[in-house]
């Protein structure tokens, strides 16, 4: 796995060993920064369920300003830390469940331009994790969400959000959400 475009075009990432994490392919993420565009420029992302980080590093290769981390396993944040070391960024991370960010981002009223979500498959909470987000402002006006899941999963329900774009990259599905204003 190596960060596609932009200044870190090239550095491989480390990955962990085994099968318990399944890092987000070179083909998806170019998938989604090609659709993202400018977008990524300046932005301020989120990284949930963040894993080796692949995602957010990247948005900080093609210009975003600033890139939050969040996943709640300590395996992957070491992996993550080695990772984000290599290329020798500046990030906020946090170990802690995607719900425990949440209420702290809304406490601390956070927002994010993009927010990045690549739970595990069998992630069921999707839909509650898409409703704080909106209820709480946590993502910016016209900022989007992108769920990436099981290509063989029903587009769940966002509220607070409209589906953008949608497409099935052999067993992952990618879903933009737009943020309702």
């Amino acid at each position: 796995m190596r960060i596609i475009a932009g200044r870190y075009k090239g550095t491989r990432l480390f990955t962990p060993h085994g099968n318990w994490m399944r890092p987000t392919s070179d083909r998806v993420r170019e998938f989604i920064f090609s659709c993202l565009a400018d977008s990524i420029i300046s932005a301020s992302v989120l990284d949930l369920f963040a894993g080796t980080g692949s995602f957010g590093l990247e948005a900080l290769s093609r210009g975003a300003d600033e890139v939050s981390f969040v996943d709640k396993s300590f395996k992957a944040i070491e992996v993550l830390q080695k990772n984000i070391s290599k290329i020798k960024v500046s990030a906020n991370v946090y170990r802690m469940r995607e719900t425990l960010f949440l209420k702290k981002a809304a406490n601390e009223q956070l927002s994010f331009n993009l927010i990045f979500c690549d739970p595990p498959y069998r992630y069921s909470d999707f839909g509650n994790v898409a409703a704080v987000v909106s209820d709480n402002k946590i993502i910016a006006p016209g900022g989007m969400l992108i769920y990436e899941s099981s290509s063989r999963r029903q587009t769940p329900d966002a509220p607070g959000f409209t589906v953008e774009k949608e497409k099935i990259l052999g067993d992952t599905k990618v879903t933009f959400f737009l943020a309702n204003e």
